[in-house]
């Protein structure tokens, strides 16, 4: 239910900050009598002794939790997540008008290098001039990611998908994920320790076993259920929130 979690100020003016919990509820403002409010004889209203008035003075509001996005209801299981990613300024959402998340949907590798040097260097940060090339084949300079997949390259944390290219508009699997997240967490020389079987499967030797068992041993994910990390699967935008907050610990 709803609860005041603080009350600000002085005089007649005072804020309350109010929390709704888990969905919406009601909170009550009373007024209580302690010989301050006196009438137009400056007499007390609540008579001479404290705490003797016998009136009741108060308003109860309805407190109503608000979600940002139209296709986020509070309900959804990553809408703490997501909430948390926008309000830290790393996603503005898919859609504007609407505003809308789009949570179900695939991150592509373009997206995903704005949302890691978002999450490393928060919104403070100069992007490097692309100049006259990105360094990836498949890139051209006035893509709209352009100056950001050359800047996770930069940092070391993407070599490509191979032959020189990024292949910007693939979706991020899981197993890619789980690299790219301890990459920009601990850095592009940081490497895991070795993998012991952790997911059924993920067998010892798969080529980012231990890259994913590092990830669950960091608390950033709990795989996909059953003893699975299911790393061939795309990741969408609502795990990738999770992801995100949870690798750079955002409020």
């Amino acid at each position: 239910g709803a609860s005041i979690t603080s009350v600000n100020g002085s005089g007649k003016t005072y804020t309350v900050t109010a929390n709704t919990g888990g969905g919406n509820g009601t909170i009550r403002l009373d007024v209580i009598d302690d010989n301050t409010i006196i009438n137009q004889a400056s007499n007390p209203l609540g008579g001479n002794a404290l705490g003797d008035g016998n009136f009741n003075l108060g308003e109860t509001y309805t407190v109503t939790k608000v979600t940002t996005f139209g296709d986020v209801p509070d309900s959804y299981w990553a809408w703490s997540y997501i909430e948390r990613l926008y309000n830290a300024g790393i996603t503005s959402g898919c859609n504007t008008s609407p505003l809308q998340y789009c949570p179900d949907a695939t991150v592509t590798r373009a997206q995903m290098a704005v949302f890691l040097l978002k999450g490393i260097h928060s919104l403070v940060y100069p992007l490097p001039l692309v100049g006259d090339s990105t360094g990836f084949n498949d890139v051209p300079t006035d893509h709209w990611a352009a100056a950001w997949i050359k800047q996770l390259a930069s940092e070391g944390i993407t070599s490509g998908c191979g032959n020189g290219n990024y292949c910007p508009d693939d979706p991020v699997t899981r197993a890619q994920m789980a690299v790219f997240l301890l990459k920009s967490k601990h850095g592009s020389k940081y490497s895991p320790p070795n993998a012991t079987g952790v997911f059924a499967d993920v067998p010892v030797g798969y080529w980012a076993d231990k890259w994913i068992e590092q990830l669950a041993a960091e608390g950033i994910t709990g795989g996909c259920g059953g003893g699975n990390y299911c790393p061939d699967t795309p990741v969408t935008r609502a795990q990738m929130a999770v992801f995100l907050v949870k690798t750079f610990n955002l409020p």
